[in-house]
Parts: C-alpha cells; sequence; structure tokens
C-alpha cells in the first residue's frame, strides 16, 4: 500500500519583542507525546522555529489512524535565559508555569495561559497552608476524585504517586472539616518538569481533513524608560535647555513617546541621586516617559537628548533582552 504523510499542524511562535514570528521557544516532545504520536502514524518536526505534526495518509488522502479528539503534549522551552526578562506579564502566581490550550476554542490557542506546577509522575505536595490535621484531596479538572490524605501534626508534605495520570491538570485541595482552604494546579507530565511552559491541542476533526496552523502569541515586557542625565554645573538657562524628544516615532510609524522632566527628590522606585553622584558635583535631571513601552528587539529610534537646540545623542539606549530595567545613567562631560 503506498502511504504518504501530510501537515496535521503547524505551530508557531509570534513574539512582540521580536516583532512577530520567533524561535524563541523551542517545542519538546515528551516521551508520553512520542508514544501517542506512533500509536497515531504521526510524527512531529521542528523547523525553522515551527513545529509541524505530519500524519500518514494512504493512496486516497485518507488519514490511516482518525486520531480526532486526542490531545497532544508539548513542552515550551526558552532557547536564551534572557526570554523570560523580555516576555510580559502573562498573570501567572509565583512558582507557576504557563500552561496554553486550545480550550475556548478548538482551533486557537487561548491568549491566556492557566498557572499551574509541572510536575513528574511522582510528587511531592508541601501544603500552602500550615494548619494540621490538614486533608490533601487530588481531584481532576472535572471534580473527579483520584487520591487523598491527611496529614499529621508531624507530616510536612505529602508523595504522592500519580502513575499514569498524565497529560492533564490535578488540582490539589488543602482542606479541613467543611472547608477548602488552598488549592494548587498540578500538570503531570514527564519529561517536561523543567519546561518554562507546556502547550497543549486537542485534535478536531477538520484538523485531520484539511490541517490547521497554529499561533502561540506572547506579549513583550513592558517598562517605563527613564533617563538620569548627569552634568557638569553650567548656567541655569543651558542647564534648563537640556531636553529628552521622541524624533523617530514618525519614521517607525508609531505614537512618540513623551516625556516628563523632573529634578531630585524622585520617589520610590527610582535610582538614588546620591548613588548615581556620590560627591554631589554634578546637576542632575530626569526626563521619565508618561507611559510604559513594550520592549522590542530593534527600536524604538530616534529618541535623542539634546542641549541648547543641539542633538547630542540622537539614539538614547532601549532596554533590550538582557536588562532588568529600563532605567539608564547619562553623563555630559562637557559643560
Amino acid at each position: 500500500m503506498n502511504t504518504g504523510f501530510r501537515t496535521l499542524w503547524t505551530i508557531a511562535l509570534s513574539h512582540a519583542f521580536h516583532g512577530g514570528v520567533s524561535d524563541a521557544l523551542a517545542f519538546v516532545v515528551p516521551p508520553a507525546t512520542q508514544d501517542a504520536l506512533k500509536a497515531m502514524r504521526a510524527m512531529a518536526r521542528e523547523i525553522d522555529g515551527r513545529l509541524h505534526v505530519l500524519i500518514e495518509e494512504d493512496a486516497d488522502g485518507h488519514a490511516l489512524i482518525d486520531s480526532t479528539g486526542r490531545t497532544l503534549v508539548f513542552g515550551l522551552a526558552p532557547r536564551s535565559v534572557t526570554f523570560v526578562q523580555y516576555t510580559g506579564d502573562l498573570g501567572l502566581q509565583k512558582g507557576q508555569q504557563a500552561l496554553f490550550a486550545n480550550a475556548a476554542s478548538i482551533n486557537a490557542i487561548d491568549a491566556q495561559p492557566t498557572g499551574v506546577r509541572i510536575s513528574g509522575s511522582r510528587i511531592t505536595i508541601t501544603p500552602v497552608r500550615d494548619e494540621r490535621p490538614l486533608t490533601l484531596r487530588a481531584i481532576n479538572a472535572g471534580g473527579l476524585p483520584k487520591a487523598s490524605i491527611t496529614l499529621s501534626p508531624t507530616d510536612a508534605s505529602w508523595q504522592w504517586d500519580a502513575g499514569g495520570l498524565q497529560g492533564e491538570v490535578q488540582i490539589t485541595e488543602e482542606a479541613q472539616p467543611g472547608m477548602v482552604l488552598a488549592q494548587q494546579r498540578l500538570f503531570i507530565a514527564p519529561g517536561l518538569t523543567d519546561c518554562w511552559g507546556v502547550l497543549t491541542l486537542q485534535i478536531a476533526a477538520d484538523h485531520v481533513l484539511h490541517g490547521h496552523d497554529f499561533t502561540l502569541t506572547l506579549p513583550a515586557r513592558e517598562d517605563v524608560l527613564r533617563y538620569y542625565v548627569l552634568v557638569k554645573p553650567a548656567n541655569q538657562a543651558d542647564f534648563d535647555s537640556i531636553q529628552i524628544q521622541d524624533q523617530g516615532a514618525a519614521t517607525d510609524s508609531r505614537n512618540p513617546v513623551t516625556f516628563t522632566r523632573r529634578v531630585p527628590p524622585f520617589g520610590q522606585g527610582h535610582l538614588s541621586p546620591d548613588l548615581l553622584d556620590p560627591g554631589h558635583t554634578r546637576q542632575l535631571v530626569l526626563f521619565e516617559a508618561n507611559a510604559p513601552i513594550a520592549r522590542q528587539a530593534r527600536g524604538p529610534h530616534g529618541i535623542a537628548l539634546q542641549r541648547l537646540g543641539e542633538v547630542l545623542i540622537g539614539d538614547l539606549p532601549q532596554p533590550g533582552a538582557d536588562r532588568s530595567d529600563a532605567q539608564f545613567v547619562v553623563h555630559l562631560s562637557k559643560p
């Protein structure tokens, strides 16, 4: 019998920091997904930052295995340690990892991920609450119980062997009689515990018939630009003439970045004048953007430092992938 392969899915990442499709995340295929692909007579290949899932078909173009309704799980692993630094807030709590799915629409990846802890089958569950005795219950997303235990005053955690419960969210409840005190979400996916996030996609009949393109869209981190300008003492008119203006907005086809001029003291969250000028030998002025702007791999360009109408620096630095904030110190040595 003659067979061949055709596309079930093509999955791409679009990141606002890079201005579109990017290879910032690698797709990890865990053992359970490898087994599922084998059973489906399918394969997964990553090419140029896109994951292609291919299914085998017969000579008449029919899939050898009808995989409608199956769910496949992939890990999302940053290629750079700076990924988390330039990626925007996804609304997750501290310690949580991102779980993306096509839950709201079978044909699109949900914009908002679920916050989970990715774990293997053998899990150490440390309760959020200190009360003892404390009952821990594991239930699935549909509310069906899977396991439970009551911790005594000497028990700090629960060692749970989740066995074959892979590829789905399990909720652990911390309870005392009549009340649930806290919950944690677990996603059991051996082989993916070190990933930044996971992607779970369910196969629709139309995907099998015609193929489908998915795009995982991520925002860029937003920061308030702050430029601290240190200058040698000069006459007041010269000092007052120092300005920062966005001269590149029209060229970049974007709204201009506007700044408010401030002199010390600056308040919380700002760099200390004593730190910037310990000897108090300089005049200091801060230019603070009036609204946060999203980080970009390139730009914005044309944010210029001027004095007495003359452009001294035509392109002030911008926060890239490796900066923890968007605060810059500019020294003007010429009076």
